[in-house]
């Protein structure tokens, strides 16, 4: 019995040292620099950012004045040669600029994808079988 539970308090402990020690509420968005304006349209750069998809919704904000709203945009086409996004704007409260910059949330992971789920399952599976024996 206290092997047991000596077993279940080192894969708690194990399972508490494999947690995450930030929050990453705040790295979803990322930052885009607009390399030219049009009359309804906006290019953006996208050097190193492949997970851009056509049909993501940003943001254009200003960052002379705190990240001030500028426009908001949905992505219409990428171009992976040119590593270039062209988006139109679906609303505006000033005109755009190549002096502002763009904000796009990263997708999130599907809830099967996560790394934590299946270290979860392993280990309550393992508890589990350890518990019933």
């Amino acid at each position: 019995m206290i092997a047991r539970l000596t077993f279940i308090a080192g894969t708690a402990a194990l399972a508490l040292a494999c947690a995450p020690t930030r929050a990453r509420a705040q790295e979803t968005a990322y930052r885009f620099e607009i390399a030219s304006v049009g009359d309804s349209t906006v290019t953006l750069s996208t050097e190193k950012h492949e997970w851009l998809r056509a049909g993501q919704k940003g943001i254009a904000v200003d960052p002379m004045r705190h990240d001030a709203l500028v426009a908001r945009f949905v992505i219409l086409r990428i171009d992976a040669v040119h590593k270039r996004a062209l988006a139109v704007v679906t609303g505006q409260t000033t005109r755009i600029t190549t002096d502002h910059v763009a904000l796009i949330d990263r997708p999130s992971r599907k809830w099967y994808a996560q790394p934590t789920l299946w270290i979860g399952a392993v280990v309550g599976a393992v508890i589990g079988a350890v518990a019933a024996h």
